[in-house]
Parts: C-alpha cells; sequence; structure tokens
C-alpha cells in the first residue's frame, strides 16, 4: 500500500511538473532586453561613409587578444563539408573579425583646429574668439598753472601736448582711448583753488581714436590752476568702472604733486584693486626729488610705472621706448604664437599616426588569422581550394583592401587639416605683428 502511495505520489509531481511553463518569463525578459541592447549598440556603431556596404561586423569571439588557435580550430571543425563559401566567410567573421569602430570614431571625431590666439600686446581679439576683450587708454593731463613754465625745449603743456598727440597715433587697433584734463579751470590763486581742484573733464569721451577729435580737444585746456591728482584717478576709476572685460591703463603727465588735498596713492590703489585692475603709469615732468619720490609712489601704488623726463629730449624718449617697448611685445607675442602652433600641429600629426599604425597593425593580424583559417580549412578540412579563394580569400583580401584606403584617405585628409589649421594661425599672427609694428614706425 505504501509502496502504491509512493508511486502515485511521484507521478503527480511529474504530472504537475508537465504544468509548468516551459521558459521561465524572468530568463525570457532578460533575454529579449539583451536583444535591445544589442541592437542599439549597434546602431550606435559609426561606419565612415567611404565604408558602407563593406562588412563590418562586431568583434569576432576570438578576436584581439581573445585569440586562441586551438579553441578556434575546433569551431572550424564544426563547419558542415556542404558549407557554401559565404556561410565560411560569415563563420570567420565570427571567430576573429576585429571592431575597428574605435578607430572610426577617432577619426570621424578628430579635432584638426589649432590654439586660439589670445589679444596681442594692446589689441582686440581678432580670430577664434569666444569674447572680444578690448583695451582702453586713458592719458590724464596736469595742467596746473607750473606747466606753463619752460624747460629745455620749449613749455612743458607744449611738449606734453605734442608728445601725447604723436603717441596716440600709434594707438594699437582697436584701442579705446581717453583724453582727461585737470586743474585747467580758474587759477592758481588761493581764491580760485575750489573751483580748480573741482576741474576735471573728460574732453575726448572713451573711445575710438579719430585725430582730428584728438588733436581739437587737446586745445581745449590750458595750464591755469591747481593739481587734483587724487580725484583726477577717482574719476577715472568711475569712467572706466563698466569696463571690467578689458585691460585699462591710465597714463599720467603732470610736473606735481597733489595740492588739493587728496591722497593719490590711496586713489591710484583703488583702481589698480578694483574689478576694473587699472595700471597707472606716470610721467613726472621737471619735478625735484621730493615730487618724484611723491609720484613714483603713485605709481607703484597703481601697478605701473614712473618715468622722470626734464626736458622735451627725455618726454619723447619715454614715448618712443613706449612704442619700442610695444614693438617687441608684437614680436614676442607672434613669436610664442607661431612656435606654439607649430606644436600642437606636432602633437596631432603625432597622434594620427600611431593611431593609424594600430590601426594597420590590428587589420594586419586579422588578415593574417583569415589566412591561417583558410589554410586550416583546405588543408586539414579537405574544403576545395576554388571554394575558399573565390568565396572566402577574395572576399576578406577585398574588405582590408577597403580598409586599406580608407585608413590611408583619411590619415592624408586630417593632416592636412591639421596643416592648414597651424599655417592659419601663422600667417595670420605673423600679418598682424607686421600690421601693427608698421603703425608704429
Amino acid at each position: 500500500m505504501r509502496r502504491l502511495l509512493s508511486c502515485l505520489m511521484i507521478v503527480g509531481l511529474i504530472l504537475a511538473g508537465g504544468c509548468i511553463p516551459l521558459e521561465n518569463p524572468v530568463s525570457k525578459a532578460s533575454s529579449e532586453a539583451q536583444k535591445a541592447e544589442k541592437k542599439d549598440v549597434e546602431k550606435k556603431r559609426i561606419i565612415p561613409e567611404a565604408l558602407k556596404g563593406v562588412d563590418l561586423p562586431p568583434a569576432g569571439k576570438y578576436a584581439g587578444d581573445k585569440y586562441d588557435w586551438v579553441k578556434v580550430k575546433e569551431e572550424l571543425n564544426d563547419i558542415p563539408k556542404d558549407a557554401t563559401g559565404s556561410q565560411i566567410l560569415k563563420k570567420l567573421y565570427e571567430l576573429a573579425a576585429e571592431d575597428y569602430t574605435p578607430y572610426f570614431e577617432f577619426y570621424e571625431t578628430f579635432d584638426p583646429s589649432n590654439i586660439d590666439v589670445s589679444p596681442g600686446p594692446g589689441e582686440l581679439k581678432s580670430l577664434k574668439l569666444p569674447e572680444q576683450k578690448s583695451v582702453n587708454i586713458m592719458i590724464l593731463v596736469d595742467s596746473s598753472g607750473s606747466m606753463a613754465g619752460k624747460v629745455d625745449g620749449g613749455v612743458k603743456m607744449d611738449l606734453a601736448k605734442n608728445a601725447v598727440r604723436e603717441f596716440s597715433k600709434q594707438m594699437p587697433e582697436g584701442a579705446n582711448v581717453s583724453l582727461v584734463a585737470y586743474g585747467h579751470k580758474g587759477s592758481n590763486q588761493s581764491k580760485d583753488k575750489a573751483i580748480s581742484c573741482k576741474g576735471i573733464e573728460e574732453v575726448y569721451p572713451l573711445g575710438a581714436y579719430d585725430e582730428g577729435k584728438f588733436n581739437r580737444a587737446l586745445d581745449k585746456f590750458k595750464p591755469v590752476g591747481y593739481t587734483p591728482l587724487a580725484d583726477s584717478l577717482k574719476y577715472a576709476q568711475k569712467k572706466l568702472s563698466n569696463q571690467k572685460n578689458a585691460e585699462n591703463i591710465v597714463y599720467v603727465v603732470s610736473d606735481g604733486i597733489e595740492t588739493c588735498g587728496g591722497d593719490p596713492v590711496k586713489a591710484a590703489k583703488e583702481l589698480n584693486s578694483s574689478s576694473i585692475k587699472a595700471v597707472v603709469n606716470i610721467i613726472g615732468f621737471d619735478l625735484n626729488d621730493e615730487g618724484q619720490r611723491q609720484l613714483k609712489a603713485v605709481a607703484d601704488a597703481g601697478g605701473g610705472k614712473y618715468s622722470s623726463v626734464d626736458s622735451k629730449v627725455e618726454l619723447d624718449k619715454y614715448f618712443e621706448e613706449e612704442r619700442r617697448r610695444l614693438y617687441n611685445a608684437w614680436s614676442a607675442w607672434a613669436r610664442e604664437h607661431y612656435n606654439n602652433a607649430a606644436n600642437v600641429a606636432r602633437k596631432k600629426i603625432n597622434e594620427l599616426e600611431r593611431i593609424t599604425a594600430e590601426f594597420r597593425s590590428v587589420a594586419n593580424r586579422e588578415e593574417k588569422r583569415f589566412d591561417r583559417m583558410s589554410k586550416y580549412l583546405e588543408e586539414e578540412r579537405g574544403f576545395e581550394f576554388q571554394l575558399l579563394y573565390n568565396h572566402v580569400k577574395k572576399k576578406y583580401r577585398e574588405r582590408a583592401g577597403y580598409l586599406r584606403d580608407y585608413r590611408m584617405y583619411i590619415e592624408s585628409k586630417l593632416k592636412q587639416q591639421v596643416w592648414d589649421e597651424r599655417d592659419k594661425i601663422q600667417d595670420h599672427v605673423t600679418d598682424k605683428r607686421d600690421e601693427e609694428q608698421d603703425k608704429l614706425y
């Protein structure tokens, strides 16, 4: 009886087992997801236009470093004797085809562009710039009564105006210029001090240089009053307050120290340390030792230079040195960009050659493996030579030829683009240097 019950239970379990679905729903869903993922990967593979229509299957089972000749032979032994050439070729690809997608992606996304050109010494950026950076030059001319005095070569004010006039002609391309007179109101008598100390005027508004208008602006003021140097620097800061993304330079031409009770050192420091980061350069004209010491302190606080001149010759020499400095700066700017462009191009060419050599090595290795597999099928498996030669070898060698032609073409094309970009940068900076240096002399 017990034996009968046991047998019935076993039969019941077997019958119940027959009701269980043959395929697990979870496994089925997982399998479908994997298939969908595989399709997505295949869709994302980059195939160059020149290779459309060429057999470029995904990486084979034993491609690259996974290659194992013993296992490959085992798979080759499973090929039916009546297999067609297409079926044999497909099997070879499934076993050892290389994945060239990384090389295609490299070539198709390669960036041949070169360096960005930084602003020249006092010029607007003019090539490949995300944002332009302007140059603002403010010239503050002391118009206090002492500027009516004479030095070797003429009246100080006349000499200062002539020097400023010549200097302004050499403004860098794209630079904005402003001319400010201070101390030109009232007189240098105590009764007019308040008027004179408030006498700060922008006679040429900050903007592009116009020689005629600028020269007329120079004629608008005469040396008569006190020296409100501190307030003139504050005035410059106010005028430049909205020029944050710019190179701001202030030149002060003065023959005297502050006489209106201000603190020019503090004003210069605030101007230089503010968001506009203006540099204050001072040309001290016919000053004694104490005057030079004070104005040098102002220039130091403003992050600039102090230069002392006592005659027309020295004043002209100062502005000549400024032109020479700018001339040399253009040479250095061009040389730096020229060399950088060459270095960047060389690195890109080296990268192209390295990737192409690797691509070539992988393709050669693949073809040798296919040759060995074909030879095995002929000599060990007995497949006909004509079948293998006409329908297998010819096909994968033709494919190798397409890959070789593409590789040579794309490398040559991208190299030329790199060289063109290099030449464009080098020609630009050389021409720009010559153009700007010609303006200086």
